[in-house]
């Protein structure tokens, strides 16, 4: 039986799926706790997986956006996200980390991509349990065969991105990098030997969720780097359906999903309304439209097109014909699991790295940024339903994802690093007292 620490920044995006690796791994017998934010407590405990919460201070807020499209506000974009994504919460998000591995012995830890907190724990001198970084977004590693990451460039072949990636990471962010060994200093810690965002290097494996197909190929690919194929979502276990779903489902029309994510998704203007604007006069397509539990108001709408906060996607992507999206991962990973082409319209986080990706794989259509017009969303929605190319290409990453099993393969790489020893069953499992459970 294992004993295996896992930790999220309190993001949806990023606490879900490790909410599911912990699901799983109870259910193969292995005692889990996450760290996270308190807001997760309830779905933990639908779950019935132990949580410990971060404190306050560690909470992520969206970056404010400003008006305005291209590179130029990337790049204002891309700094004040890892000043406040990465930078702002790593200090308290390193003291829950050690304080969980002082009360608890752990075979292994798992963080998620964006939890900074395991950065000074890996460049400390003390002993440590092994450390598994889990990529809930795109792979965000420097490499002489991509662009730097964050401005949403596909790579060209034969070029080399080495003296392009030198000056963002040593010009562009140099002060980025400066903040980051200041507090690494002030935590009595040596300074990093990597750029911010190639920290997962330092870990013991990188578990990406995906599969190669929608990555770039890198020719210096760290050995470290294991790709598990999409890690699915654990949702509600109360949830009811919304009323209409049957009928959307039976209806024999076109289905088409929208969805601006579950976190930094309150503004409708960045998708919502571009998107409901260039589908309102299309009676022969049905919408579902989903919220992710935002509170906008998007007025009188025709019977075509139906909203609700949250739809599993396992009843819901089966049956749908092209989703839009402000390029979440996970979202876009499980619409690929499913064959459906996707059109991407995100300019914040990771949503302009996936959204490339999205366009180089020829999955969809990348619409370079949020708030397009609804014009340009109609004519991107016809290309999709018009060209056979895009659900083809996404047909072939459904069959590559399919032969992935992540829960395999994130055992087995558990089992090579830790070897915690023979798992018990899930029924001897289930009459393990609160008090073990808990650790």
């Amino acid at each position: 039986m294992g004993r295996y620490l896992l930790a999220a920044s309190p993001i949806p995006g990023h606490v879900l799926p490790l909410m599911t690796v912990a699901c799983e791994l109870r259910r193969r017998g292995h005692r889990v706790r996450l760290l996270t934010g308190a807001g997760f407590r309830d779905i933990a405990t639908e779950h019935d997986v132990p949580l410990s919460e971060l404190p306050g201070e560690t909470h992520v807020l969206p970056v404010t956006r400003q008006s305005g499209r291209g590179l130029a506000q990337r790049w204002r974009i891309g700094r004040a996200e890892l000043r406040s994504i990465l930078l702002a919460p790593m200090v308290a998000q390193y003291a829950a980390l050690s304080a969980e591995l002082a009360r608890g012995d752990f075979d292994a830890v798992l963080v998620d991509s964006m939890f900074s907190g395991a950065i000074p724990l890996l460049l400390s001198d003390g002993p440590r349990p092994p450390v598994m970084v889990c990529g809930v977004g795109p792979l965000m590693l420097s490499s002489a065969d991509c662009p730097p990451f964050g401005v949403g460039w596909q790579p060209r072949s034969g070029r080399d991105y080495t003296a392009m990636n030198h000056f963002v990471q040593r010009v562009l962010f140099r002060t980025t990098q400066t903040m980051l060994n200041a507090i690494l200093g002030d935590l009595g810690i040596r300074p990093a030997p990597v750029f911010l965002l190639d920290w997962p290097i330092l870990a013991d494996r990188i578990l990406q969720f995906t599969v190669p197909g929608f990555e770039y190929h890198r020719r210096d690919l760290p050995s470290s780097v294991v790709f598990t194929g999409p890690v699915p979502v654990s949702v509600p276990t109360r949830f009811e359906a919304p009323p209409w779903l049957d009928a959307v489902l039976r209806s024999g029309r076109r289905i088409v999903h929208v969805t601006q994510g579950t976190w930094d998704n309150g503004n409708a203007d960045q998708l919502f309304r571009p998107a409901l604007r260039a589908l309102a006069q299309r009676p022969e397509v049905v919408v579902a439209v989903s919220t992710g539990g935002a509170s906008v108001r998007l007025g009188p709408l025709p019977p075509h097109i139906h909203i609700c906060d949250f739809v599993p996607y396992s009843q819901l992507l089966p049956q749908v014909d092209l989703m839009i999206t402000n390029g979440g991962y996970g979202g876009v990973q499980q619409a690929l699991s499913h064959g459906v082409p996707v059109i991407a319209a995100g300019d914040t986080a990771d949503k302009p790295e996936v959204a490339a990706r999205v366009a180089y794989t020829g999955v969809g259509i990348d619409l370079g940024g949020a708030a397009p017009e609804p014009a340009e969303m109609a004519a991107a929605v016809d290309r999709v339903f018009r060209d056979a190319a895009f659900r083809v290409a996404a047909g072939r990453l459904a069959v590559e994802m399919a032969r992935y099993r992540p829960f395999e393969i994130i055992a087995s790489v558990l089992a090579e690093v830790g070897d915690p020893g023979p798992t018990v069953s899930a029924n001897e499992s289930s009459v393990t007292t609160r008090q073990e459970e808990e650790i």
